[in-house]
């Protein structure tokens, strides 16, 4: 490779890049087989030891590398990237920049530069494929076509350049429109009838080139291409050998072009691939200047047919499709209303809630039911023990003896304020026998209805210490249940007494169970994060699967409305506070 062109190279990369303290790029040695620099920026840069880590970890594995501060200068740090350079899996060299320390995201822009420079890097290297002969041809042609100052004169220069390069009798350039293929441009001829038989079947074969997608070589026996339109045109005309390409741009068929050639002069597969390649590097400049010499009108209408193609054709038609369904949707629920109903959780509850407490301190000797028993009106639900109160029986009867012996001393000995005070004891004494019986009758805790018991489990406390008033369990009938509805306190504003609504619960969801909103209570309290109200219903519909303490949905009925506010208004009045909140 040439010194002097890899050192101006590397000076345009480093301008390029920002942040650049230096970079070399280096070749390996042919004799050493070591890496030799071939190419520095600054020129006189000769400290490049601290590119030695980088450059053998980026060999090692045969890619990109980054080291990250790799490099510190008194405060300042430098990150070093390293590219090898392969041409067909053979190392050419490898590039080294130098930079101030850059964050990880801008490794990949960093990465994607140095590549693009390598490209033109590769063009210079003689292991290229094309030859020098190609990009001399390229830059003749598209020279021709850039000195002239309109659109025509530059194709008929490219086709007049053409003519000399390939040595052929004609060049004819066509424009592919309406589906057919207009020749605008024929080599040595500044002007020419449209309507002739010779561009009539230049035309013909151009079409056939392009209708195929694929570019025709005449004659070519062993091709399986139909080449009708061009034997006739060979026929009719005298020219032996044909060369027709379609030329693509943006993924349309922009136009054709055809090369003719006398019998002699055969064109072959070569020549084939080096017209392709040629005019996949000239169509899109032609494509680009033809649009550009159209008027305002036309552009104008290039512009709308290309934006109706879009919306309405078949690209992106996926897409499309959901956009048509989504905007359908909007504006049919724009129109149609619906029922607007306001969902809540729901409890289930009992109307009459009695609780069965201890009738005095004493400890737990047995417990019959539980949480979810059904009990009857007399059943022992539990009992307390009742030792203590049977030693207190025993005691108050001996001290009831004891002042009965002291009243009648107290009489015989006619002491009348001693018959007075024992009296009174005996008294007190009778009536606290009376009550610790009152006690021992309640020792044996009974359900005072029919119901379920909704709160209690006592089997797991047996032998525990219970006060006097504290709750045992809660029995609530089976029959006359209310529901108990958390309303949030974003739609607590549209509830009103005497709506209907309907409750499901996940235990029996093949059924609705009406209900009528009875009370709302206007105070709002925190449950689970969220500020709710609690709105009672009562049910018109009870069933003996009813239990208290069931959850489910409820929905009430608030009346009809559109069903694009239905849909949409929660997330609209909290955009209207949030608005609100942050406006001064």
């Amino acid at each position: 490779m040439n010194k002097k062109f890899s050192q101006q190279w590397l000076e345009i990369v480093c301008s390029m890049l920002p942040d650049v303290k230096s970079a070399v790029f280096m070749m390996p040695d042919k004799k050493s087989k070591q890496l030799r620099p071939l190419a520095k920026w600054p020129a006189n840069l000769k400290k490049i030891s601290d590119y030695a880590p980088v450059v053998k970890y980026a060999l090692k594995k045969r890619q990109q590398i980054c080291f990250a501060k790799a490099v510190t200068s008194g405060q300042q740090s430098f990150d070093l990237f390293a590219l090898p350079v392969f041409i067909q899996s053979k190392l050419l060299g490898i590039l080294v920049v130098k930079m101030k320390h850059q964050s990880v995201s801008r490794h990949k822009a960093i990465f994607t530069a140095l590549k693009r420079s390598i490209k033109w890097l590769k063009l210079a290297t003689p292991s290229q494929t094309q030859s020098d002969d190609f990009y001399s041809r390229v830059v003749a042609l598209m020279a021709s076509c850039f000195e002239q100052s309109s659109y025509q004169q530059g194709l008929l220069s490219m086709v007049t350049e053409l003519t000399r390069t390939f040595n052929c009798e004609r060049v004819a350039f066509a424009e592919h429109r309406g589906h057919h293929s207009h020749v605008v441009a024929l080599s040595n001829s500044a002007s020419f009838d449209d309507r002739s038989n010779l561009i009539q079947k230049i035309a013909a074969a151009m079409d056939e080139s392009i209708e195929q997608d694929n570019a025709v070589l005449f004659p070519d026996p062993g091709s399986k291409l139909i080449q009708r339109a061009h034997q006739e045109l060979a026929r009719k005309f005298g020219t032996g050998s044909i060369c027709t390409l379609p030329l693509m741009h943006d993924k349309k068929i922009f136009g054709a072009i055809s090369l003719l050639r006398s019998e002699q002069n055969p064109f072959d597969d070569e020549t084939l691939k080096l017209c392709q390649q040629t005019f996949s590097l000239i169509t899109p400049y032609l494509a680009l200047q033809h649009e550009q010499e159209k008027n305002l009108f036309f552009k104008t209408g290039t512009a709308i047919k290309k934006q109706l193609q879009t919306i309405f054709g078949l690209r992106h038609l996926k897409l499309k499709l959901i956009a048509i369904t989504a905007s359908l949707i909007i504006i049919m629920s724009s129109l149609i209303e619906g029922d607007f109903r306001v969902s809540a959780d729901a409890v289930l509850e009992g109307k009459i809630q009695r609780v069965v407490a201890a009738p005095f301190s004493g400890y737990l000797l047995s417990a019959s039911v539980r949480a979810g028993d059904i009990v009857h009106q007399g059943d022992i639900m539990a009992s307390l023990n009742d030792a203590d109160i049977q030693l207190q029986m025993t005691k108050l009867k001996g001290e009831l003896q004891k002042a009965r012996r002291e009243y009648r001393e107290a009489q015989s000995s006619r002491d009348l304020v001693k018959v007075r005070v024992v009296n009174a004891q005996i008294n007190q004494t009778r009536a606290e026998i009376e009550l610790t019986r009152q006690q021992l009758q309640r020792i044996n805790l009974s359900a005072p209805f029919d119901g379920v018991v909704i709160e209690g489990d006592l089997t797991q406390s047996l032998g525990s210490p219970v006060e006097r008033g504290d709750t045992l369990f809660k029995i609530a009938p089976l029959e006359g249940y209310r529901i108990i509805l958390k309303v949030d306190e974003s739609q607590i504003s549209y509830i009103r007494q005497q709506q209907s609504g309907t409750l499901v619960l996940p235990s029996l969801s093949e059924r609705d169970f009406p209900l009528i909103i009875e009370k709302i209570t206007m105070a709002a309290k925190a449950d689970d994060g969220a500020n709710i109200f609690r709105v009672e219903a009562s049910l018109n519909d009870n069933t003996d699967l009813l239990r208290p303490g069931m959850q489910g949905v409820g929905k009430i009925n608030v009346g009809r409305a559109r069903l694009i506010w239905i849909w949409t208004h929660e997330i609209t009045e909290w955009l209207r506070l949030w608005i609100w909140s942050w406006l001064p």
